[in-house]
């Protein structure tokens, strides 16, 4: 009898601490030699045999203009107000990372993963974000003018107020987004279309209160209410 209650008492203390563990927060330790080495040297790239670690690394206010960060481990990393124009951020994770008010213009983020990052009055003009996995990410009144977001995941991602002129959305799933007040409107530039691109991009559940999408590209999108589009729609009246 006392084996089985000791037993018993054994697991009820694992089960305990496994819940324990589980509402535990992440805890990240950025590797101050790559830290120091960013810094210093303005790269720090992952390779096979070794991945640069800068999760959770305070780099507030940093010029990274035109760094090499492909591939690196940022997630959790505090990144507002920092300098990344023109930087490779190409694979790299960004996960829960704090990019609020940073200037990331004509910046290489495809295929980075930037789930639940703050990205909130980014800066993001011009930028190259295919395939990049944004769920859940704050994007309240970020720029991402002419950016380019073909294929990327904004699922439940939230832009309000943010601009969107001119980006290409193509195949973007942007299922469940806030979109309250964005503008997504379509304009000329010196003369040609910047045409802002949502074909064949999921919508589906997506918040669009507000939102301009004068002369938006919405040939093949899923519309909030699950339908399809079959309109080109592309006008500038």
């Amino acid at each position: 009898m006392k084996k089985v209650l000791r037993w018993k008492t054994l697991a009820a203390v694992l089960a305990i601490a496994l819940f324990t563990l589980y509402l535990t927060p992440p805890v990240w330790a950025a590797n101050t030699e790559d830290v120091s080495h960013l810094l210093k040297n303005n790269w720090c790239v992952s390779f096979l045999w070794k991945q640069c670690d800068l999760s959770g690394a305070d780099l507030r206010d940093a010029n990274l203009q035109e760094a090499n960060l492909s591939g690196a481990d940022l997630s959790g990393a505090n990144l507002s107000g920092a300098n990344l124009k023109i930087a490779h951020l190409s694979d790299a994770d960004l996960g829960g990372a704090n990019l609020a008010n940073a200037d990331i213009f004509g910046t290489d983020l495809s295929r980075a993963n930037l789930t639940d990052a703050n990205l909130s009055r980014t800066r993001l003009w011009d930028a190259n974000i295919t395939l990049a996995n944004l769920s859940g990410a704050n994007l309240k009144d970020a720029n991402l003018l002419d950016s380019r977001l073909w294929g990327s995941n904004l699922s439940n991602a939230d832009l309000t107020d943010a601009t969107l002129h001119g980006a290409d959305l193509q195949y973007a799933n942007l299922a469940g987004a806030n979109l309250t007040n964005a503008d997504l409107h379509s304009f000329f530039f010196r003369g040609s279309k910047q045409v802002t691109n949502l074909s064949n991009a999921n919508l589906e559940g997506a918040n669009l209160t507000g939102t301009n999408l004068k002369g938006a590209a919405l040939i093949g999108a899923i519309m909030p209410d699950g339908s399809i589009n079959e309109e080109i729609a592309v006008n500038f009246k």
